[in-house]
């Protein structure tokens, strides 16, 4: 049996003196576009191992980690496609939406059956 090592969980440390300083980094593009990468990397990885739960980040400096559960998925990636479409970003748009009907091909077998 082969033990297929698992997806890398990014590691930040958000340090900041002033309130101010943290809008600033949760606003930025450059912040934005990389929770976008890991959410979808973590919405990926969850999928191909049929997990409920993922974790996206840990920030080791206040010792906790960012999850992302199932339920969550399809407003993160309408969050994602937005963000995405305001930079112009169509090709990564289309991407998102065929991600988000594979996020919703289990639930509406489940509706349908039992």
């Amino acid at each position: 049996m082969k033990n297929k090592k698992e997806r890398d969980i990014l590691s930040i440390e958000i340090l900041y003196d002033y309130k101010e300083e943290l809008e600033e980094l949760v606003s930025s593009e450059d912040f934005n576009r990389l929770m976008f990468e890991e959410a979808i990397a973590t919405i990926e990885n969850a999928l191909r191992k049929n997990r409920k739960t993922a974790r996206v980040f840990y920030i080791p400096n206040l010792d906790c980690s960012v999850m992302l559960d199932e339920k969550n998925f399809n407003q993160v990636l309408e969050t994602a496609i937005k963000f995405y479409e305001q930079q112009e970003e169509y090709d990564k748009c289309a991407e998102l939406v065929t991600l988000k009907n594979k996020v919703n091909e289990p639930r509406k077998r489940n509706k349908g059956g039992a």
